[in-house]
């Protein structure tokens, strides 16, 4: 287990020396933001661009894999939302950003760094494929929830409008969607644009993961702590398990994808919940808190995972 540990030690080594130097002042918080925009706006859409281009379409994406992976996440959200409205008596609308909290994981920062560092590069195919519509499939179940409950008299087509706006406004969304286009068009790049978009694809992961401990920083842990703890359990423990059964018992998904499919569940949620919070005025300080606690605590339950998954 120990082995485990110190293989994804390295990727919370640079979220915490992002964390330590926004702490202690060492960076300007203006450079910081300037690194997250750079990696999240940038680099790491030309990463899922790549990716996408050339991701073997009829191999990954199956049924199978994505069901296994989708169905417990429409689950986790409806739990999420429940457990949010039901037990922590938040208005409908805040329940639903509490939802959005456990669906969102953190799969491109986190999930496609450690991804690889466990199983190699060969294992991020799986991860690339559900991450194709990962952002596609969480806005449009939360945003489409949001406006479903709002007392606003929103039609369908302002609600469809809302999610195609906030999709296309999403620049990683952006980036896969070009990779599909491009991976469907048959054609490959040119040598001195496709050298260019790897050089930005590779600095993309560590100044990301750096820029997300100077973020961290910044979410103050408050007094919503059950709350908090109900979403870590729901994220980090209910939804792989849920994963894990379907991928095993349901869809008997070969072991190595399966495996893949459940770590990418087990990651802590995505900056994306504080910033659909934040997009509604709801529950911000739940996911801001969420994303902090549950990041820390991933450490060792992303170890666990592993160990339990060989």
């Amino acid at each position: 287990m120990l082995s485990i540990f110190m293989t994804v030690l390295p990727v919370f080594l640079i979220i915490g020396t992002g964390y330590i130097v926004m702490w202690r002042k060492l960076m300007p918080e203006s450079t910081i933001d300037a690194l997250a925009l750079f990696a999240q706006k940038y680099a790491i859409p030309c990463l899922l661009f790549l990716a996408v281009a050339n991701l073997d379409l009829k191999k990954y994406f199956n049924i199978p894999l994505f069901a296994s992976y989708y169905i417990p996440a429409t689950i986790i959200f409806i739990l999420g939302c429940i457990t949010g409205y039901l037990f922590f008596k938040r208005s409908a609308d805040e329940a639903v950003s509490v939802g959005f909290t456990t669906l969102f994981s953190n799969m491109i920062l986190l999930g496609l760094t450690i991804m690889e560092r466990a199983y190699g590069v060969d294992a991020l195919s799986t991860n690339y494929a559900l991450a194709s519509v990962h952002v596609l499939f969480c806005y449009i179940v939360g945003i489409t929830c949001m406006e479903t409950v709002h007392a606003n008299g929103n039609s369908i087509n302002e609600v469809i409008s809302s999610v195609i706006k906030a999709i296309f406004k999403n620049t990683l969304a952006l980036g896969l969607i070009l990779g599909f286009i491009f991976n469907f068009s048959g054609y490959a790049l040119p040598e001195a644009l496709d050298v260019t978009l790897q050089m930005m694809a590779r600095s993309g992961l560590p100044i990301a993961l750096f820029a997300l401990g100077g973020v961290l920083y910044r979410y103050e842990i408050r007094t919503n702590i059950p709350e908090v703890s109900a979403v870590a359990i729901i994220k980090l423990f209910i939804f792989p398990v849920l994963v894990y059964i379907m991928g095993t018992h349901v869809f008997e998904l070969q072991t190595s994808v399966r495996n893949s499919a459940v770590l990418i569940a087990a990651m802590p949620p995505g900056i994306n919940t504080y910033i659909f919070a934040s997009l509604y005025n709801r529950a911000q300080q739940t996911a801001a808190t969420s994303i902090v606690v549950c990041t820390g605590l991933s450490v060792f339950t992303i170890t666990a995972w592993l160990t339990f998954l060989g």
